[in-house]
Order: C-alpha cells, then sequence, then structure tokens
C-alpha cells in the first residue's frame, strides 16, 4: 500500500464509523468521511464524491425506519446507487459491512434488506469484501449503553425468552481491525466473512456479565417475545433512541452468532472474548458505571449508627421529640462530612416549588390513606394520639425550630446518605425500596405500627424524589410541608 492512499467511508460519523475511520488512520490511510453530518446524504452519492479513492467502505445501516429512511432505501437502493457510483468514479475496491444474520426473508424486513444489499454487491463485478458483524460493543454503542441503563433502573431483567439466544458480541475495534484487513489482504477479495467475538454465550449470560461489569444484582425473568412486541413498538415511535426496535426484536429472538474461524484465516483477525473485566472500562469511558460516592465503610458504618441513636431517643432518658433531636443531630452532623452529601445541598426556586408540590400531593394521598384505614383499622386512630403526644409539653416556637433540624437531618442522612448507598448496591428502584424499608426498620423501637408505615411509604415517595432531581433540597421541603400540615395545620387525629 502507497502511503497516504484515501479510503471513503461512507457512514463515517457513527458509532462504528468512529472506530473504522481510526483504525485506517492508523494504518497509514487517508480517510474521507461522507455521511449526513459531514454535508454528504449517502442515499444521493455521487461519482466525483468517490472519485480519487483507493477503495470504499461502506457502512450505512438503520435499525429503523422513519421519514424516508426505511430498510429498503438505505439497506438496497443506497447500495445500488453506490455501486453505480463506484463504476463511474473507477473506483473498484468495496468493504461492504452487512450483519451476521441477514438472509432472504420479506416477514423480516431488516433481515431481508440486508440480504439484497449483499446480494446487490456480489454481482457487481466490483472487487469486494463483505463483512457480517454480529452485535457490536464498544464506547458510545446501544449494548452496553442500554443494557446497563436498564440494570441501573431495577435489577428485575425481563429477557426475551428463556434468554437462550446464542450470542457472540464484537468489540467495534475488531470490527475496524476487520476492515484494515479486508483492505490490506487480498485473499479476502470476494468472500463473506463473520466479524464476531470468540465464545458463543447465551442471551442471559451477556446480561450477567454486564450485571457483573456494573457489579449490580440482576435477577432475569423470561419473557415471551410476544409480550415484549407492543411495549417495544411503544418505545421506538416515542423515543429518539429506543431502548430496543422490532428489528433489534426480531434479531434476539434468533440470536447473533457467526464462524470467527474465517476472519482469523482470511484477515488475521482474532476478536476479545466478552469478559466483564473487559467490559468495565468500558462502561466507566461511557459513563454507566453507578456512581461510588458513598464509600462502605461510610454508608454501613452510618447505617448501624441509626438503629442505635434511634432506639436511644425513643427507648432512652429523653422524651421522643427531645431524643429524635438529638439523635438526628449526631446522624446530620456525620452526613454532612461527606462530600456527596454535601454536594447535593443546592436550592433552587425550581426545586423548592416541586418540594412544595410533592409535600401537598403527599398530604393529599395521606388523606385519602386515613379514609381508607378508619373503614379497615379502627385502631389506627389509638396509634396516631401517641404520636401526637411527643410534642406536648412544647412552646410552638421550640417545636417549629426542632422540627426543622428534624427534618433536614432526616432527609440528608436517610435520602443524602442510606438512599445513595443503596442505589450504588442495587439499583434505583431496589435501592429506594432498601432505603425505605430500613427507614421503616430504624422506627422500629416506637412500637407504632403507624409510624412504621408512614415511614415506608414516604421513604420511597422522597426517595424516589431525591433520585429524580439529584439533590435533598425537594425532599427535605416536600417533608418539612407534610409534617407541618400534618402535624399543626390539619392533625389527622
Amino acid at each position: 500500500m502507497m502511503a497516504m492512499e484515501e479510503v471513503a467511508v461512507v457512514g463515517g460519523t457513527g458509532f462504528l464509523g468512529r472506530h473504522v475511520c481510526s483504525a485506517l488512520r492508523d494504518a497509514g490511510w487517508s480517510v474521507r468521511v461522507l455521511s449526513r453530518r459531514t454535508g454528504c446524504d449517502a442515499r444521493t452519492i455521487e461519482p466525483d464524491q468517490l472519485r480519487g479513492c483507493e477503495a470504499v467502505v461502506n457502512l450505512a445501516g438503520i435499525k429503523r425506519e422513519a421519514a424516508g429512511q426505511t430498510f429498503q432505501a438505505v439497506h438496497v437502493d443506497l447500495v445500488a446507487r453506490l455501486i453505480g457510483s463506484l463504476r463511474s468514479a473507477g473506483v473498484r475496491r468495496l468493504i461492504h459491512v452487512s450483519v451476521v444474520v441477514a438472509r432472504p426473508d420479506p416477514a423480516l424486513p431488516y433481515h431481508d434488506t440486508k440480504w439484497k444489499g449483499e446480494e446487490l454487491v456480489r454481482g457487481s463485478g466490483l472487487d469486494w469484501t463483505i463483512l457480517r458483524p454480529g452485535v457490536i460493543y464498544g464506547v458510545g454503542d446501544d449494548l452496553l449503553a442500554h443494557l446497563s441503563l436498564m440494570l441501573r433502573v431495577a435489577p428485575i431483567f425481563p429477557i426475551l425468552n428463556d434468554g437462550g439466544s446464542p450470542m457472540m458480541p464484537v468489540h467495534a475495534i475488531d470490527v475496524a481491525k476487520g476492515v484494515v484487513g479486508a483492505l490490506k489482504h487480498p485473499q479476502a477479495s470476494g468472500r463473506t466473512i463473520d466479524i464476531v467475538g470468540p465464545e458463543r454465550l447465551t442471551l442471559r449470560e451477556v446480561v450477567r456479565r454486564v450485571a457483573e461489569a456494573l457489579g449490580l444484582p440482576v435477577w432475569i425473568w423470561p419473557t415471551p417475545a410476544g409480550l415484549l412486541k407492543f411495549p417495544v413498538g411503544i418505545l421506538e415511535a416515542m423515543m429518539t433512541q429506543p431502548l430496543s426496535t422490532r428489528a433489534q426484536l426480531a434479531m434476539l429472538v434468533e440470536g447473533l452468532a457467526g464462524d470467527p474461524a474465517l476472519a482469523e484465516v482470511e484477515l488475521g483477525l482474532k476478536t476479545a472474548p466478552f469478559l466483564p473485566e473487559r467490559l468495565r472500562p468500558l462502561l466507566a469511558a461511557g459513563g454507566h458505571l453507578p456512581k461510588q460516592e458513598i464509600r462502605p465503610v461510610a454508608g454501613l458504618g452510618l447505617m448501624m449508627l441509626a438503629p442505635v441513636l434511634l432506639t436511644l431517643a425513643f427507648r432512652g432518658p429523653l422524651d421522643p421529640w427531645k431524643g429524635m433531636t438529638v439523635a438526628m443531630g449526631v446522624l446530620m452532623a456525620a452526613s454532612l462530612a461527606l462530600k456527596a452529601v454535601r454536594e447535593r445541598l443546592a436550592p433552587t426556586l425550581r426545586r423548592v416549588g416541586l418540594g412544595l408540590a410533592a409535600g401537598a400531593l403527599l398530604y393529599g394521598l395521606t388523606r385519602i390513606g386515613i379514609l381508607v384505614l378508619q373503614s379497615v383499622w379502627p385502631a389506627w386512630a389509638a396509634h396516631a394520639r401517641q404520636l401526637y403526644a411527643w410534642k406536648g409539653g412544647y412552646s410552638t416556637t421550640f417545636l417549629g425550630m426542632t422540627l426543622i433540624l428534624i427534618v433536614g437531618a432526616e432527609e440528608i442522612f436517610w435520602r443524602g446518605v442510606v438512599v445513595r448507598f443503596c442505589i450504588q448496591r442495587f439499583g434505583v428502584a431496589f435501592g429506594i425500596l432498601a432505603g425505605a424499608v430500613l427507614y421503616m426498620v430504624a422506627h422500629a423501637a416506637t412500637l407504632n405500627p403507624l409510624l412504621l408505615g408512614a415511614a415506608l411509604g414516604c421513604g420511597v415517595f422522597w426517595g424516589l424524589l431525591a433520585a429524580v432531581t439529584d439533590d435533598l433540597t425537594a425532599p427535605i421541603v416536600s417533608h418539612l410541608v407534610w409534617d407541618v400540615l400534618i402535624l399543626f395545620v390539619t392533625p389527622v387525629a
């Protein structure tokens, strides 16, 4: 190869395109990037845009149809026009990147059009090589990004069917190396070559390895493909970057597996394994790893201290109101020593407004709950009177000042430390729930079932508010509004 010969890359600004262009430059080629972002619509590519190139790499492909971007237009018509422009421009070499599941099947438009595109290339009379990768992963991909998002939100993963579909994920860098190998090795001409990972996994194993790399638990729940079609269709219609598309669902049903042997023989390509220790830096580079802001020593230490202090508050020498003030004051001081907590005390008018609205909403839900309790649990009122007795004998000024301290301390500790720590360990949904359960358990020394139920429900509500806003302002304001309304404005008992 002569130094700095030019290669045109159609679709060179996409996820795979960036890796291919980088690999080509590293191998000594000059790269001409052709994509909509560089002012070139590959569907109407002209010979002048290819003239002077030694070869063309076609990466154009879509996962869903939208606004003129149909499978037929991109996978077939574009390829036909590209072949014609190659001939007119006098460019003989074409590397066409397809997909391992390509096959003739009118019932599966994605598979079918990919196959038709391949057939056009095979019959073009050009010096061609077709590369057929499996599912591709890497920094900026869909596979790791979408799986990590789902695993971080909730540890229950609805897997397709029984999760047994064969998968051979391949790193984007290895696909890019395959493109370079196809250009470098003459024996690759006229060949159709799978580019897949070295290990045949199941979809279930792929999910588990990503979860292990994230350090998150996962419970895989088999889900029939038919049940997933409707939600996937909704996601595809409503999201710019849907978590899944119907075409991807169809691919996952049958799996994305191939034979890596030919790539190793013809291209000198040995692909990397899909292992948690290799995935972890990719997830970190993509910003997908859960932030370890609360260290285990600090998180677990404070969580062990909390029930001791609260037991003393409710069963110690002080009355419950003063005991809560002292206990929560200690926990707040310890919590504020953590940078992650201090950073989430950033009040704004919007967050304060959200907290006011959330407090009013929670109070309304509480009143509805009281109506239900009146009909199903007559003894609730006695437990409520016990709670209201805690404030007896104190002035309104004292109660107001200490209430602000108690509420602020509870949110700073329970939502700022406990819930944040649980989210790091279990994901958002289970983290919020675990934090609420611990919040409830910490009040067990009161022996008041009404308070325990309120702690669980309010813990979920305020934990969700803290997670959504990524700040403690709204939960503190919401908690304070709710307590003021419940204790002083319109008491429930």
